[in-house]
């Protein structure tokens, strides 16, 4: 039973831990993002489709400054350089979806176990575009 509480404790306090170096990076992502100046970020904003206001709310999420997007397509086999994927991430607005995407915590947690080939098509919403990606050969 004690044993029990102390494990408990302990990932409760390596949880915090976590949530609070993650917010910290964010912010220093956002400051170091909005010190590009307002036409740069603009322009970057509008590649992704992301407007000011909802880069302001998609930092507030977990994992805020990682590049999920170029993570979940490495890891089911997608180059994320090659200029379909990029061509394609830009006209469906992948990075807007994986951004502001309400799984970023769950993502998160299957690319740190590398299983998230096995489970991103229950809960993610790119899931449609990788598959094309992926019919049309665009892997690794």
């Amino acid at each position: 039973m004690a044993v029990n509480l102390i494990t408990e404790t302990l990932g409760a306090i390596r949880s915090a831990i976590a949530a609070f170096a993650d917010r910290r990076r964010s912010r220093a992502t956002k400051r170091e993002f909005l010190a590009l100046g307002r036409d740069e970020c603009a322009s970057i904003l509008d590649i992704m489709g992301v407007t000011l206001d909802e880069f302001e709310e998609a930092m507030l999420l977990p994992y805020a400054s990682e590049d999920m997007l170029s993570l979940a397509m490495l890891s089911i086999g997608i180059d994320p350089d090659s200029f379909k994927s990029q061509t394609m991430a830009k006209n469906r607005f992948m990075s807007r979806t994986c951004v502001t995407c309400a799984h970023r915590r769950r993502c998160h947690s299957h690319m740190a176990a590398f299983d998230f080939e096995s489970h991103y098509l229950d809960f993610c919403p790119n899931r449609n575009n990788f598959a094309e990606l992926l019919a049309k050969g665009q892997s690794c």
